[in-house]
C-alpha cells in the first residue's frame, strides 16, 4: 500500500525528488517543506525543463500555505 502521505523538505537532491514526485503524482498526498517561493526553485534545482514539468504536476492540485514571520528555529526570533 505505500506511505499515503508523504512530508519532504525540499534539500536540493533533483534525481531522488523528482523521481518521488513523479511516483507520487495522482496517487497519494505529498507535503513539501521549503523557504523557496516557486519562481526560486529553478536555480536551486537548475534542470528548467525538469522544474517547469514538476511545477507543474505539484502545483495542479497543491494548496500553498505561506507562513510569514520570525522563524521558530531561531532563539532571537
Amino acid at each position: 500500500m505505500g506511505n499515503r502521505l508523504s512530508a519532504i523538505t525540499l534539500l536540493g537532491q533533483e534525481p531522488t525528488f523528482f523521481k518521488l514526485m513523479e511516483e507520487r503524482y495522482h496517487r497519494h498526498s505529498t507535503m513539501i517543506t521549503t523557504n523557496l517561493v516557486y519562481d526560486e526553485w529553478h536555480n536551486f534545482l537548475g534542470n528548467k525543463p525538469m522544474v517547469d514539468a514538476l511545477l507543474s504536476r505539484v502545483r495542479h492540485y497543491c494548496h500553498t500555505v505561506t507562513i510569514n514571520g520570525p522563524s521558530l528555529r531561531d532563539p532571537q526570533g
